[in-house]
């Protein structure tokens, strides 16, 4: 099936369907980190020894002091990087990200050492987006697969729970962009979202008459990764299924 086409058939898909209840939507995106990101090595018993690794992330050069060993056993990136006497990394115990924003490494820091990771109040609103997106690319290159998990099901509950939009045009048109295109990166990375909250989500869109958001925020996407476009296509037509259904 030609993917265009069937974007632009998740238009025609406006019956409204069962209703979703609010209540059932009510959950709480930042109770996330429980189970996901069980340390190998306990942060809390580095409180009275030396850091013995150097950070220096983004343009501004900022320096970071920290456990070597700690941060070795949850990145892989940091893992090659100083557990190589071959690397420079791993002889001078300092490591440059320049490709990394010292907000990012900031709240990856907390995580590293207390493993609960800061997500902002709103992952799509304001600057929230560009944080998360940030965190999560961050986590990518650095190969934490423990915080990609917890940005995706933050961001697979976010959409679970959202019911309304804004009332102009173009900011809806806008947060629903930053909603697909933050999806599709989870899918990139490795993530993967919960086909059942997609489709409530979906479900939502119809409901409020907002499908058409969705469909032109997918068209947007270049390169759409092909389990997120899937996974989205099974979500449409589950739905469809749901209305039909006696």
């Amino acid at each position: 099936m030609d993917r265009l086409m069937a974007v632009s058939g998740i238009a025609k898909f406006l019956i409204k369907p069962p209703p979703i209840r609010v209540e059932d939507l009510d959950v709480d995106i930042y109770d996330v980190n429980e189970g996901l990101a069980t340390p190998s090595i306990n942060g809390a018993s580095y409180t009275n020894t030396d850091p013995d690794l150097t950070i220096i992330v983004g343009q501004e050069q900022k320096k970071f002091q920290v456990h070597k060993d700690l941060f070795i056993s949850k990145s892989k990136f940091f893992k090659a990087a100083c557990s190589n006497s071959h690397f420079r990394e791993g002889v001078e115990n300092l490591v440059r990200l320049p490709e990394i924003d010292s907000e990012s490494m900031i709240r990856l820091r907390q995580w590293f050492y207390e493993t609960n990771l800061p997500l902002p109040t709103d992952i799509i609103l304001d600057d929230g987006y560009e944080i998360t997106l940030n965190l999560l690319n961050a986590a990518d290159f650095l190969e934490i697969p423990a915080v990609i998990t917890i940005i995706t099901k933050a961001t697979q509950n976010y959409i679970w729970k959202c019911n309304s939009w804004k009332g102009d045009p173009g900011e809806a048109a806008e947060d629903e962009q930053k909603k697909v295109d933050l999806m599709c990166r989870l899918y990139e990375c490795g993530g993967k979202i919960d086909r059942e909250r997609l489709k409530a989500y979906l479900n939502n869109l119809k409901e409020g008459h907002r499908m058409g958001l969705f469909v032109n925020a997918l068209r947007e996407v270049e390169d759409c990764h092909p389990d997120f476009f899937n996974d989205t296509m099974t979500a449409v037509y589950s739905t469809v299924e749901d209305v039909s259904r006696p």
